[in-house]
């Protein structure tokens, strides 16, 4: 409601002229300006560069375009600063929005625009206002240097640096010291007059500073000291990532400590990338886990292959990043997500045009072979295949953003499509499955899908209840999945995962009865010595909230742990390829494989040629259960065979 309240203030704001054409230009930017700044920095604040893009870019649109591209006119921005009698308002709100401004620019390369007619009136007011130590300048300041150092603007970025030396030197007691520290002490080449190290070693000795700032500073000491030093400090540095999460994980609000926890993870980005390039997978697997919250003594102790981006593509053999020169398959790999699922991702280097078309969620047919291309480019399956052998590893932790179908890729491969850990914590051993309680929904596949499930285990003598009809409620599915009288929890329903508003997201068990993700994010569960497996056989359940490399907050990701199994699909599945999919995987489980070689197995069935696979289901007895699904089944894309994801 908010939301639709701003906007039509902005429209009656633009619409002023036409009314009272009196009313001076300076007057509306101030107008403009103030009313985006507040929806902007909450995005800002709950790390959602797609809000913060869309209302920074609406505070100098020139029109109120819903479906397509917001043109911005800067002239009314710049005339006003000039103005004698508006200039110090409008400078004082160009300063609010500038740390958004350049974090969009930043970290993402979008609102390049912005940021160039943003950057030499707030460097002018910066150089002006530094000395006086005002807050919002400082935040503006620190948040343009690093703009103007990736830039390779040199000179005006050693000049804000070394402005911000001395406020720091003789300011240590100001609020955003410690970030002044940290900046100042991890910039290399410096932007400072006095060497860093020597700036970290007295910001160690005189500033107070939050656990956020003084980590963020202890990892720009490590990256700047020479190996030896290095790994003598690293324990250190381990225990204050610890006491950083603590307080993290100390929020009530799920979602709350997922955003904390990603902030803390692009504090370390620079320290992984460090310990990967060494080839330190014991390390790398601690700080991770650390940073995930696993006590000592629940986490992973196996051979785990991190996977992340690197230069241009997925980066996964130590000491061998991609070069940076090449193609850059980033981009080419997040447009053919926004194109192929109806996203609207944000990557470096990707410009302003992925953020001018709404996202749907929607799938678009007609792009499913570039996604397939667009995946291969970006990642070396073969490699990877072969790597992953060689190292005989256990499991996936992939830092890739949460749509890439890693599993599905190898499996189509032949090769391992191991576990995606995302809770970093030790798996308990499987139960054996006995007793499934299977949620059949009222999608139209879901009363299908739910007779093949149920044949297939009662077929080998195990048990399985069916909810359905009038008996499916919200309050009594939390109530059954706090409980542990089941094996497997098996749901087929609708999905539900908004993509503006992905905290929204529900599994549908049916039009009146939906269960939130904050629901399920919060159940708790009696300590358990084994662990049961969950399958959410439903649209976008194994999706994360945002684009980041490595998002916990989801239906399936905010519920997996060590006691906890769970199969989902990455975005939305056709319900014949969901039910094909469903009918392999209830097979595995039913001759007794352990869940993930389960899936594995499953996930490699559904690669076969329709020929193969309907004579496999068929030599089970439920050929004809399965026919209708399998009939729709005959010419897949990645669509269908590469949405589902096992995650422990």
């Amino acid at each position: 409601m908010w939301e639709q309240f701003t906007k039509a203030l902005l429209s009656d704001i633009r619409g002023v002229p036409a009314v009272v054409p009196r009313v001076p230009e300076g007057a509306r930017v101030v107008l403009a300006l103030g009313v985006c700044w507040a929806p902007a920095r909450l995005a800002f604040e709950c790390a959602q560069p797609l809000a913060m893009w869309e209302w920074l870019h609406r505070a100098v649109a020139t029109s109120d375009n819903e479906g397509g591209s917001i043109d911005i006119d800067l002239g009314p921005v710049d005339r006003a600063l000039k103005d004698p009698y508006w200039a110090k308002s409008v400078e004082r709100i160009v300063i609010l929005l500038a740390p958004m401004v350049f974090y969009l620019a930043n970290n993402h390369s979008t609102g390049e625009h912005l940021a160039q007619g943003f950057r030499a009136p707030v460097f002018s007011i910066c150089a002006r206002a530094l000395p006086t130590g005002d807050e919002h300048v400082v935040e503006a300041a620190l948040h343009l240097a690093k703009h103007l150092v990736w830039q390779d603007l040199r000179r005006p970025a050693c000049l804000l640096g070394h402005a911000l030396e001395v406020l720091l030197l003789a300011n240590p007691t100001h609020p955003l010291a410690g970030a002044m520290a940290a900046f100042l002490a991890g910039e290399r080449p410096p932007v400072t007059h006095r060497d860093p190290t020597v700036i970290a070693a007295w910001a160690v000795q005189h500033v107070s500073m939050n656990p956020f700032a003084a980590l963020n500073l202890q990892v720009s000491r490590f990256l700047g000291m020479p190996k030896n030093e290095g790994d003598a400090v690293l324990p250190e540095l381990l225990q204050q990532v610890e006491k950083v999460i603590a307080i993290v994980e100390s929020e009530s609000d799920p979602a709350q400590v997922s955003r904390d926890r990603g902030i803390v993870l692009s504090i370390l980005g620079q320290l992984q990338y460090r310990l990967l390039q060494s080839g330190d997978a014991l390390h790398l697997t601690q700080l991770l886990s650390i940073w995930r919250g696993v006590p000592a003594d629940q986490a992973r102790n196996d051979r785990c292959l991190t996977l992340a981006n690197a230069g241009s593509k997925v980066w996964f053999r130590p000491g061998s990043a991609p070069s940076p020169d090449l193609p850059d398959s980033g981009n080419r790999l997040t447009t053919a997500f926004n194109k192929a699922l109806g996203k609207a991702l944000v990557t470096r280097g990707q410009g302003d045009t992925a953020l001018t078309h709404p996202a749907t969620g929607r799938k678009d047919l007609t792009q499913a072979e570039e996604l397939h291309d667009a995946l291969h480019a970006h990642l070396d399956v073969a490699d990877l295949v072969e790597f992953a052998f060689s190292e005989n590893a256990a499991a996936f932790i992939s830092l890739l953003p949460s749509l890439t179908p890693v599993q599905a890729l190898l499996a189509r491969a032949q090769g391992p499509a191991l576990p995606l850990a995302v809770s970093l914590r030790a798996p308990l051993p499987d139960r054996p499955v006995e007793r499934v309680q299977l949620w059949c929904g009222d999608a139209p596949s879901a009363r299908t899908e739910a007779i093949i499930v149920e044949t297939v285990f009662s077929y080998a003598g195990k048990t399985v209840d069916v909810i359905t009809g009038d008996d499916l409620s919200c309050d009594r599915f939390l109530a059954e999945f706090q409980r542990d009288d089941y094996d497997v929890i098996w749901v087929v329903a609708h999905g539900s995962h908004p993509p503006y508003a992905p905290d929204q997201s529900a599994v549908v068990l049916s039009d009146s009865e939906y269960v939130f993700l904050d629901d399920l994010a919060r159940v708790t569960r009696p300590p358990a010595s084994t662990r049961r497996l969950v399958v959410f056989n439903t649209c976008d359940s194994a999706a994360a909230d945002t684009q980041g490399p490595y998002d916990d907050r989801g239906i399936a990701r905010s519920v997996v742990g060590p006691d906890q199994a769970v199969i989902g699909h990455l975005w939305p599945v056709d319900g014949d390829a969901a039910t094909v999919f469903g009918a392999l995987l209830a097979i595995e489980l039913a001759d007794g494989s352990d869940y993930a070689e389960a899936f594995a197995n499953a996930l490699r069935d559904l690669q076969q040629d329709w020929a193969t696979l309907a004579g496999q289901l068929g030599d089970r007895g439920i050929g004809s259960l399965v026919a209708e699904p399998l009939d729709g089944f005959r010419q897949p894309t990645i669509f269908d065979w590469g949405s589902a994801a096992f995650l422990e």
